[in-house]
């Protein structure tokens, strides 16, 4: 598998560049783009229209890519990594979600790449603001398997909480998914997930909640609970809430984030990224600080030792990380390109969709997701 990255501003900047890799003999397949919403989509989709080169997209939080070693984050330029590598290893499609629940579409995206390869892995790319990630893998591993191997995340467009887009050589679609379905055998997908994000104050409960929509916290309604936490107005809801996730209790040690992606204003909800379960205990949840880096790169050289090998690599960062940490971001982006020798790109999103060593898929928001692909 082979692979080349760059940034561009314009349509015809990415037309260029990718004839001037072809005159170099190098024949891409697949190519992973991230551009803001602000971006010209439309020109970008249409850059790959007749190319022969299958368009894997999404709108972001911010667009990730280690092309130099000044500032990884590109908020004016798409970034794009381009992939060459055997067509047989993989399948490509694009789906629109209609009426289906987020179950219900995450298990037709499963089952349709349990027909392609007798052992599929998933990497996927969905719209961020109306699908619900949580029951979207759900949907999946009970079409494909419990075990079944994903990565992925949710579009976002620069924590305005307006529109996102997932988006092909030929299409895009603010409700809907882009999948590369791979064959285990040919392909190996790994990664990591780490957070850092610690509870705050005291425990509450979900007293009213449907499926990711919470109603009421403690009995009152949720917007308003938010808001005297926070100390924030009204208008300051959903951006603010991102970077203060519920933190969803589950045993002694284990927890899951869920962050806010909308507002209900007149019923004083809150519609999360994903599900909080109707009296699960909770907590608010905030970033402790830049000892979230020193975290992450511990985790990243544990993975590395794991995996010292790779032919791309690929970060899926929620958009709440760069709100938090700043500039500083830019240390835990640079790391695993100094580990593996390679460039990376990604993008910061509305909600990580990971599987961690234990080969368990989850849904996660304020994570850090680390994608490592290899050709066997």
């Amino acid at each position: 598998m082979k692979t080349r990255s760059f940034s561009a501003g314009q349509p015809e900047e990415i037309k260029r560049t990718i004839t001037e890799f072809r005159e170099q003999g190098f024949s891409p397949g697949i190519a992973f783009v991230f551009a803001t919403a602000s971006q010209d989509l439309e020109g970008i989709s249409g850059a790959f229209h007749n190319s022969g080169i299958q368009l894997m997209g999404c709108s972001s939080g911010g667009n990730v890519l280690t092309k130099n070693k000044d500032n990884p984050i590109f908020e004016n330029e798409a970034v794009i990594t381009l992939a060459e590598l055997d067509p047989a290893s993989y399948a490509y499609f694009s789906i629109e979600r209609e009426l289906q629940s987020s179950a219900e579409f995450g298990r037709i995206i499963g089952l349709r790449g349990a027909e392609i390869f007798d052992q599929p892995s998933f990497l996927l790319l969905a719209s961020g603001l109306h699908i619900n990630g949580e029951e979207l893998v759900l949907g999946i591993q009970e079409a494909a398997g419990e075990s079944v191997v994903m990565f992925g995340g949710l579009a976002g467009d620069e924590v305005k909480f307006q529109k996102n887009y997932v988006f092909t050589q030929n299409s895009i679609l603010d409700n809907g998914a882009v999948v590369l379905v791979f064959d285990s055998n040919k392909i190996s997908l790994n990664g990591i997930n780490t957070s850092g994000w610690v509870g705050l104050g005291k425990d509450l409960s979900i007293t009213s909640a449907e499926g990711n929509i919470v109603y009421s916290i403690d009995n009152q309604p949720a917007l308003e609970v938010y808001k005297k936490y926070l100390s924030v107005q009204d208008e300051d809801m959903p951006a603010i809430g991102v970077e203060y996730p519920l933190l969803i209790k589950k045993d002694e040690d284990e927890f899951t984030l869920r962050a806010v992606m909308d507002v209900d204003r007149e019923r004083k909800a809150l519609i999360f990224a994903g599900t909080v379960p109707q009296d699960a205990t909770v907590s608010f949840s905030s970033s402790p600080g830049f000892e979230v880096i020193d975290r992450t790169k511990q985790e990243i050289d544990r993975f590395h030792r794991s995996y010292p090998e790779a032919d791309m690599i690929l970060l899926i960062s929620c958009v709440a990380r760069h709100l938090a940490l700043g500039p500083m971001i830019s240390e835990e982006i640079f790391y695993p390109a100094e580990k593996w020798k390679l460039p990376l790109s990604g993008f910061f999103s509305y909600g990580e969709i990971g599987t961690n060593e234990k080969k368990q898929c989850n849904f996660f928001n304020q994570t850090y997701t680390l994608v490592v692909i290899k050709e066997k």
